[in-house]
């Protein structure tokens, strides 16, 4: 019947006063200046630092690594997720950091991430991995991430 069609598609729609604020997060995003995403290859960040970064057993932020394939659409659609929360979250780029990198970048990531065209989101604190999210589910990501940043540092 089309009442339960119309039903059924009206609660996958995303409320409009939820897309301006997604919207207008990215605009800030993008007003604030810094991109939040660190990309391999580019503006220095190479894979010495990028394995220094996540290895870093001292470090008390939460690394978050988007491996993705290059002709992969779908992987690549979460950068305005990430710079949501680059505004939505007090001092973010203090608490997390995140890289974006092909698969083909590191060996280990080749064998471990067949060619795929899902995105696969790696969780790194003090040195080691500690989640593993395969494909885009923002709300998984987004709950991790939440449940998951350094507290924030308060100056006496």
């Amino acid at each position: 019947s089309s009442a339960s069609t119309s039903k059924r598609h009206s609660s996958l729609a995303v409320p409009r006063s939820k897309q301006a604020l997604v919207l207008c997060s990215a605009m800030a995003a993008e007003k604030k200046g810094k991109d939040p995403v660190d990309k391999l290859g580019q503006d220095g960040f190479d894979l010495e630092t990028f394995q220094k970064r996540i290895s870093d057993e001292t470090s008390k932020k939460l690394h978050i690594v988007d491996v993705y394939t290059a002709w992969c659409g779908p992987c690549l659609s979460i950068v305005p997720t990430f710079k949501t929360m680059q505004v939505g979250i007090d001092q973010f780029e203090d608490r997390c950091t995140i890289t974006q990198m092909d698969r083909t970048s590191m060996p280990e990531y080749v064998t471990r991430f067949p060619q795929t065209s899902k995105p696969h989101f790696l969780f790194y604190k003090a040195g080691q991995e500690v989640f593993c999210v395969e494909g885009l589910k923002a709300p998984e990501i987004l709950k991790f991430v939440d449940e998951n940043l350094p507290p924030l540092e308060v100056d006496e």
